[in-house]
């Protein structure tokens, strides 16, 4: 369900009482979520069989997590995601409004044939004694949430590398 408001419906905030900044928190929160979740299904399919240090290292390339662990096959990671909000207020400095949560995901490398693995992403509690400020996109979360939809995915095929078209080539897929 999606309860933004477009900016035509921008002028209409006051009467209609468009989205809430609570409602437009979780809603982008969610697609945080959602993006991060595609991300690890897109990077498995192109990896879906490593395991345990190589497959840590290949998801977490960048020393995101917050939390790690290795059982058996499955690597877990746990993340945070946050978002902001800025309100403008008619004369008044703008408010900043943010929401956090802590994620868990779950990479289940595949089997070999037709079987690829699986990568599973739910909020989680954030571990105890974090400070929330992992997330390079804000200073400092001031709410978190466990409120938000888990996804999970069979990992797919790695889409087909498009050509790539050089300057003064005749290009067919867009490129130039």
């Amino acid at each position: 369900m999606n309860r933004r408001c477009g900016w035509g419906a921008a002028a209409l905030l006051l009467v209609t009482g468009c989205a809430s900044t609570e409602d437009r928190l979780a809603d982008q929160l969610q697609d945080r979520l959602d993006g991060l979740h595609a991300g690890y299904v897109h990077s498995r399919s192109h990896d879906p069989y490593s395991t345990g240090g190589h497959a840590l290292d290949g998801l977490d390339r960048y020393g995101y997590a917050v939390e790690s662990s290795i059982d058996g096959y499955a690597v877990t990671l746990v993340r945070v995601i946050a978002v902001e909000v800025l309100e403008s207020k008619f004369l008044a400095p703008p408010e900043e409004f943010s929401l956090g949560a802590c994620v868990e995901v779950t990479v289940v490398p595949g089997s070999g044939g037709d079987g690829r693995g699986s990568v599973t992403t739910e909020p989680v509690p954030c571990p105890a004694g974090m400070a929330h400020d992992a997330d390079a996109m804000t200073d400092a979360v001031k709410d978190m949430t466990t409120d938000l939809e888990g996804r999970s995915d069979d990992v797919p095929e790695p889409e087909p590398d498009r050509p790539v078209c050089m300057s003064g080539e005749v290009c067919t897929e867009g490129g130039g």
